[in-house]
């Protein structure tokens, strides 16, 4: 068996997830951090990762404020360190904001997102 057809078996996602590159602005509740930036390295319909150089801790609310017209809430569900310091961040969603024109509408975005 080769290393990414293992991957896939230990892969416990509903949704397939797919690269990006958007940079966010990070707001949470509580102690620590309030405001950070980060960058989504991966999206899919119901989770992403992201890298950033703030310390959160699993089970932590966000609210994440992209540069196109979407707003997410969601939890931080895993952490992974790497050797430059940045720390990626699993995250599930609890709501995607629905604002702006239809076509800039999440779930249009991140159809869209998928079909390319």
């Amino acid at each position: 068996m080769t290393a990414s057809m293992e991957t896939k078996m230990n892969d416990k996602r509903r949704n397939p997830r797919f690269p990006v590159g958007i940079t966010m602005d990070i707001h949470t509740k509580g102690q620590g951090v309030t405001k950070c930036r980060g960058t989504i390295t991966d999206l899919s319909l119901t989770g992403m990762t992201f890298k950033t150089n703030a310390e959160l801790e699993k089970g932590q609310s966000l609210f994440l404020n992209l540069n196109i017209p979407l707003q997410i809430r969601g939890e931080v569900r895993s952490i992974r360190e790497d050797v430059s310091g940045l720390r990626s961040y699993g995250i599930h969603f609890h709501h995607i904001g629905n604002f702006g024109p239809a076509h800039k509408r999440p779930v249009n975005f991140i159809a869209a997102r998928f079909q390319k």
